[in-house]
C-alpha cells in the first residue's frame, strides 16, 4: 500500500473530500472553462460601437445583419431574392437568410418586445458569435467524454477554450457570419450520429423487426437516429453546403460497413441507423427545397439527393452482406464487389451525366483536394486560398495537434485487433482526416479543425490516465503525479505560453480601420446622393430596402435606380451602409465585370463596360474606391493585385502592372509600377481623380542580382534608386540604353502621359484619410526609404505644418509634403466616390494647330485638400477645338438630391483657365482664356455649350516693342508642351528637393 493510500486512511474527511473532487471536478472546470471562452470573445464589445452605430468585423457580417434585419421587419420568412446588390440581376444567395439569421432575428424581436431597433438587432448580432463559440465547448465535452471519459471530456474542452485557432477567430465578438454556427452545428450533429451508432450497436436491430413492429426494440435506434438526421438537417438549413457532412458520412458507411462484414460482423445494425438518419434528412430538406437544380449553395436537389444515396446505399450494402453470407461467398469478396459496384456508377456517370460527375469531382477536389493550382477566386478570396504554412497550425493548436495524431492511430490500431471496436471511434478518424484535409484545402475549414483535434486528443489523455491508474482509492504514486502534471503541460504550455494564444486573439477583436474608413464615406454617399429610384427624377425611393422580391433571373430595374461599381470586397457594405446597389459583392458576383472596368486601360472600354450592363431606364451612375483598390503592397492589405486574377479583356497577371525591388541598403522589398498601371480606371480616378498626368524626368534604376539562386531586381550598388535628369528626353535616353530602368513607376508618377477623363467627376469621400491607417504607411515608408524619398522619425515630437504624418504602431514618422506628393499625388482620403456624367461642352477658339490645356481648381470640403483638374485638346487649322469637361464651376445649389442628382462636396475654387502657345507675326505667343461650366451641363440638363476665345497675352511697350505678360490662373497654368518639358511646370511634383542623397540613415519601418 502506498504511503498517500495509508494517509488517507487516517483521514476520512479529506478521502472524503477527495471522492467529492474526483466525481464532480468536471463540473467547477466546464463553468470556468465557458466563462473564460465567453469573456475572452466578448470583452472588445464596446469597440463595435462607433458614433452610435454598430459596425461589423469583415464583409459578410454586413449582408448577415441584413438578412437578420429582414426577418425581423417580415418574420419568420427569409429573403427570397434581393435586388439591392449585383447590379442590374439582383440576387439571391442560399447561404444567407438561414436558420441563422431566423434565429437571431427573434432573439432581437424577443429583446425588442417585438419592435426592436437597428441597433438593437446590431447588438445582438455583434455577441451572437461569441455565444455560439462559447456553446461549442459543450458538444465537444460530450464528444471527449464518449472516448476518452470525464477527463477526456474536459481535455477536450480545454484544447477548444486555450486553442488560437480559425474557430475563435471567426467567434470573436462582432463577427456575424455563418461559419462559428457551422462550427457549432457540425460537431452537434458528429455527436448526435455517435449516439446513433453506439445505440444501434448495442441493440442490434435487423430488418425482421421492422416487419415483426416491434416498437420496444426499434425504439432507441430510430428515435437516435431520426435525432441524428435532425441535427444533420439543422446545419444543412444553417448552410446548404453542409453536404460535406454528407459526404463524410457516406464516406464512414462505405468503409465501416465493409469492414464490419470483411471481420465477421453483421453490418445491418449500423446500416439500419444510417439508412434512419438518412431518410430523416431526406424529409426535413425537402421541406425547404427552393431550387430543382444540382447547386451545393442553395437548398437543391443535390441534398436529399445525396442524403438518399446514403441511406440507399447502406441498406444495399446490408441486403448484400446478407446475401453473401447466405450464399457462403468468401467475404473477402465483399470489398471487391462493392468497388466494382462504385466503378460501373462512375463510368456509367461518365457516359450518360458527364456533367454532373464533373460537377461532384470539382466539388471534392474543391473542398478536399490539397488544391495546388488555385482559381482565381480562391486567391483573391482569403477564406478559399489552401494553407500555405502548416507551421500556423502548431501555433493555433500546439501539441495537441500531434497528440491527437497519435490518438487517430491507437483507434485505427485498436480496429485492426478488435472486431468488436465501436463504430463511433473510427467515426472520429474519417471526420478527422476529412476536416484536415479540407483545411488544406481551404483555410475557412480550419473553423472545424478544432473539434477532431480536441476530442482526439482527450481519448488520448483518457487512454494514458486509464493506463496510470490515477485513483484515490488506491493511493498516489509518484510516476502518477508526474505523468499528469507532464500531460497538462504537453497540451495547456504550449496552448499558453506559443503565440499567439487565445487570450491575444481576443484581445484583437475589432471592426477593424476598413469597416470605420467606408462607413465614413458611404455615410456621405447616402447623404448626398439621391436615393435609389430618384436619379435623375427627383421622385421619391421606388425600391423598398427591406422589401419581398419573388426570385428572378433578372430584376427589371425602374427609372431612377442605378447601380455603384467597386471591387467586390465592399458590395455588402454598399448595400448596408450606403443603402445603395453595388454591381459586385462578396458573393463573387459581378467581380469579372468589376476587374474589366477597374482596369480598363482607356476610358472608352471603362464606358463600354458600363453600357453593357446599363438596362434602358437604369443605369450605374457612381463609383467607389478606396486607398487598397490601388495600393500593389499585398502584404500591406493593398488589393490590387485581386483584378488582374478576373480580368477577362484579355490575358493578364500582376507582373503586367507591377514588379518587386529589392532594397540594397534595408532588404526591404518595394513594388515599381509599368504604365500599364497608371493607365487603369481605378488608377486615374483614385490617384488622379480624373486629371491628366504628364512623366516627370526621373529614372527608377535597379539591378539584377542573385540571391538564393534566383534572379532577383536589386537597388542600384550605388544607391541611388531614383535618377534625376533635366528634361523628359535626356530620361528616355538613359532608359533606352539601361534595360534595367524605367522612367517614373514610383509613387503617382507615370512614365508616359496618361490623359483627362471626361465623364467622371470625383463628387465625395471620406473625412477619414489612408494616413490612418498603419498598413497604407508602412508601405508608403517602405517603398519612400528604398528609393530615397526623405522622411524622418518624428519622436516625442509632432510635424511640422509643411510636413505629412505617418503613424506606426508605437512611433510617427514625418514627410515633406512635397514628399508625399510624389507618394500620392493627391490626399489619400479613405474612400472616394466619383459621379459617371454627360460632361459639359465647351467649345473654343485658340491659335491654330496648338495644344490647349484646360485647368481648373478644386476643394473637396471632407478633407479640405485641393486639386487641379487639367485635359488638354488640340486646335484645328482654324484654331477651333472642343472638349468635354466633367467638373462644373457653378451652379451647385440648383442641383442636389431634391432635384434627383448629387449634392457635391467637391467644388470649383475657379473658372476654367484655358492656356496655350502659338505664333503671333513669327514669335511664339501665349494665348489664355476662362469660363464657366455649370452643374446643369456636366449633368445634361443643360445641353448647350460653354464658350471660350482665348486671346494673345501681349503688352505693348512704349518704345513700340512687345512682351508676353504672365497669366494669373490661380496656381492652375500649365505648359501645353506635351511630354517634352521638365516635368514639373504642369503643376506636377517637383521630386528634386524630396529625394534623400544616396547616403541616406535606413530607418526600419517594416515589420
Amino acid at each position: 500500500m502506498s504511503q498517500s493510500r495509508g494517509y488517507l486512511d487516517e483521514n476520512p474527511q479529506l478521502e472524503s473530500a477527495l471522492d467529492w473532487v474526483q466525481q464532480w471536478y468536471h463540473i467547477p472546470t466546464l463553468v470556468v472553462l465557458l466563462g473564460f471562452m465567453l469573456w475572452n470573445r466578448v470583452r472588445n464589445y464596446s469597440n463595435f460601437f462607433v458614433d452610435g452605430e454598430v459596425l461589423f468585423s469583415g464583409q459578410d457580417p454586413w449582408y448577415h445583419f441584413r438578412s437578420t434585419m429582414y426577418v425581423v421587419e417580415n418574420w419568420p420568412a427569409t429573403m427570397p431574392f434581393d435586388p439591392w446588390t449585383y447590379f442590374p440581376y439582383g440576387t439571391a444567395s442560399g447561404q444567407f437568410g438561414t436558420l441563422f439569421d431566423q434565429v437571431f432575428g427573434t432573439i432581437a424581436l424577443i429583446i425588442g418586445l417585438g419592435s426592436p431597433t437597428e441597433q438593437t438587432v446590431g447588438a445582438v448580432a455583434i455577441v451572437a458569435p461569441a455565444v455560439i463559440g462559447t456553446l461549442g465547448a459543450i458538444p465537444t465535452y460530450f464528444i471527449g467524454r464518449r472516448l476518452g471519459g470525464r477527463i477526456g471530456g474536459v481535455t477536450a474542452a480545454v484544447v477548444i477554450a486555450l486553442s488560437a485557432g480559425t474557430f475563435l477567430q471567426r467567434s470573436l465578438v462582432g463577427t456575424y457570419d455563418h461559419q462559428v454556427a457551422e462550427g457549432l452545428l457540425q460537431v452537434t450533429a458528429v455527436m448526435a450520429v455517435m449516439v446513433a451508432l453506439s445505440v444501434a450497436e448495442r441493440d442490434k436491430p435487423v430488418y425482421e423487426q421492422f416487419l415483426e413492429r416491434d416498437v420496444p426494440a426499434l425504439r432507441d435506434t430510430v428515435g437516435y437516429s431520426l435525432m441524428a438526421g435532425f441535427a444533420i438537417a439543422l446545419y444543412l438549413w444553417t448552410w446548404p453546403p453542409a453536404v460535406l457532412l454528407l459526404g463524410i458520412l457516406g464516406v464512414f458507411f462505405l468503409l465501416w460497413l465493409t469492414i464490419e462484414f470483411a471481420r465477421g460482423n453483421s453490418p445491418e445494425h449500423v446500416a439500419i441507423a444510417g439508412a434512419v438518419m438518412m431518410g430523416a434528412v431526406v424529409v426535413f430538406e425537402l421541406a425547404v427545397l427552393q431550387t430543382l437544380s444540382i447547386t451545393a449553395t442553395d437548398h437543391s436537389l443535390l441534398q436529399p439527393l445525396l442524403a438518399l444515396a446514403i441511406g440507399v446505399g447502406s441498406v444495399f450494402m446490408a441486403w448484400l452482406a446478407r446475401y453473401m453470407e447466405a450464399e457462403d461467398y468468401d467475404r473477402n469478396l465483399y470489398p471487391v464487389t462493392i468497388g466494382g459496384i462504385i466503378v460501373v456508377g462512375a463510368v456509367l456517370m461518365a457516359i450518360l451525366t458527364p456533367d454532373l460527375l464533373s460537377y461532384f469531382v470539382d466539388q471534392v477536389l474543391r473542398v478536399v483536394g490539397f488544391t495546388s493550382s488555385p482559381s482565381a477566386t480562391q486567391t483573391s478570396v482569403g477564406e478559399a486560398t489552401p494553407l500555405r504554412n502548416p507551421g500556423v497550425l502548431y501555433r493555433y493548436y500546439g501539441l495537441s495537434l500531434f497528440v491527437a495524431g497519435v490518438g487517430a492511430f491507437l483507434i485505427l490500431f485498436n480496429q485492426l485487433f478488435d472486431r468488436d471496436a465501436p463504430a463511433e471511434q473510427f467515426l472520429m478518424v474519417v471526420w478527422g482526416a476529412f476536416i484536415i484535409a479540407a483545411s488544406f484545402t481551404q483555410i475557412r475549414f480550419g473553423v472545424y479543425l478544432v473539434f477532431p483535434v480536441a476530442v482526439l486528443t482527450g481519448y488520448v489523455i483518457g487512454r494514458v490516465v486509464d493506463w496510470v491508474d490515477f485513483s484515490a482509492d488506491d493511493g498516489v504514486e509518484a510516476y502518477q503525479v508526474i505523468t499528469v502534471i507532464a500531460l497538462v503541460f504537453t497540451i495547456v504550455g504550449p496552448l499558453i505560453f506559443v503565440a499567439p494564444s487565445a487570450a491575444a486573439i481576443g484581445a484583437t477583436a475589432g471592426p477593424g480601420q476598413e469597416a470605420q474608413g467606408w462607413n465614413d464615406g458611404l455615410g456621405w454617399m447616402q447623404e448626398n446622393t439621391p436615393v435609389e429610384g430618384a436619379y435623375g427624377t427627383g421622385d421619391q425611393q421606388s425600391l423598398e430596402y427591406y422589401g419581398t422580391y419573388q426570385n428572378q433571373e433578372d430584376y427589371d430595374y425602374s427609372a431612377g435606380e442605378y447601380g455603384v461599381m467597386s471591387w467586390w470586397d465592399y458590395g455588402h457594405l454598399i448595400t448596408v451602409e450606403g443603402e445603395r446597389i453595388p454591381n459586385a459583392n462578396p458573393f463573387q458576383q459581378g467581380a469579372t465585370t468589376a476587374a474589366n472596368f477597374l482596369l480598363a486601360p482607356n476610358e472608352t472600354q471603362a464606358n463600354q463596360v458600363l453600357d453593357d450592363l446599363d438596362e434602358d431606364d437604369a443605369s450605374t451612375r457612381y463609383v467607389a474606391a478606396d486607398w487598397k483598390m490601388t495600393s500593389v503592397y499585398g502584404q500591406y492589405n493593398g488589393k490590387f493585385f485581386a483584378p488582374p486574377r478576373f480580368y477577362s479583356t484579355a490575358n493578364v497577371s500582376e507582373s503586367d502592372y507591377y514588379g518587386t525591388v529589392v532594397s540594397r541598403q534595408s532588404g526591404a522589398r518595394f513594388n515599381y509600377r509599368t504604365q500599364a498601371y497608371y493607365n487603369t480606371t481605378v488608377v486615374r480616378l483614385y490617384e488622379f481623380h480624373g486629371s491628366a498626368v504628364t512623366p516627370q524626368p526621373v529614372v527608377l534604376d535597379w539591378e539584377i542580382a542573385t540571391q538564393n539562386g534566383r534572379q532577383v531586381r536589386v537597388t542600384p550598388s550605388d544607391g541611388r534608386a531614383i535618377k534625376q535628369f533635366n528634361t523628359l528626353e535626356q530620361a528616355r535616353a538613359y532608359v533606352a540604353n539601361d534595360t534595367t530602368s524605367q522612367v517614373g513607376g514610383f509613387g503617382t508618377i507615370p512614365a508616359e502621359r496618361v490623359p483627362a477623363m471626361e465623364h467622371y467627376r470625383y463628387v465625395g469621400s471620406s473625412e477619414r484619410t489612408a494616413y490612418e491607417s498603419t498598413n497604407y504607411n508602412r508601405g508608403t515608408l517602405v517603398e519612400a526609404q528604398s528609393i530615397g524619398v526623405r522622411f524622418r522619425p518624428a519622436g516625442n515630437e509632432s510635424c511640422m505644418a509643411n510636413e505629412t504624418s505617418l503613424p506606426l504602431e508605437q512611433q510617427n514618422f514625418c514627410m515633406s509634403d512635397s514628399a508625399a506628393d510624389i507618394m500620392s499625388t493627391n490626399t489619400p482620403a479613405w474612400t472616394k466616390i466619383f459621379e459617371r456624367v454627360p460632361g459639359a461642352s465647351v467649345e473654343g477658339t485658340g491659335p491654330a494647330n496648338s495644344t490647349v490645356t484646360a485647368s481648373v481648381r478644386m476643394r473637396n470640403a471632407q478633407t479640405n485638400e485641393t486639386f487641379v483638374y487639367r485635359q488638354q485638346a488640340q486646335t484645328d487649322e482654324n484654331g477651333n477645338f472642343e472638349m468635354t469637361l466633367p467638373y462644373s464651376t457653378t451652379g451647385y445649389d440648383q442641383w442636389g438630391t431634391d432635384e434627383g442628382y448629387t449634392n457635391v462636396s467637391v467644388r470649383a475654387e475657379t473658372q476654367y483657365q484655358f492656356t496655350a502657345t502659338g505664333t503671333q507675326d513669327g514669335s511664339l505667343v501665349p494665348f489664355a482664356g476662362t469660363t464657366d461650366v455649370s452643374e446643369g451641363q456636366v449633368i445634361g440638363e443643360n445641353e448647350t455649350a460653354s464658350t471660350v476665345e482665348m486671346e494673345p497675352l501681349i503688352q505693348t511697350q512704349p518704345d513700340g516693342d512687345s512682351q508676353t505678360n504672365e497669366t494669373q490662373t490661380n496656381d492652375t497654368s500649365t505648359n501645353t508642351a506635351d511630354d517634352s518639358s521638365s516635368g514639373t511646370s504642369d503643376g506636377s511634383t517637383n521630386t528634386t528637393e524630396a529625394l534623400a542623397p544616396a547616403a541616406t540613415e535606413q530607418i526600419r519601418v517594416a515589420p
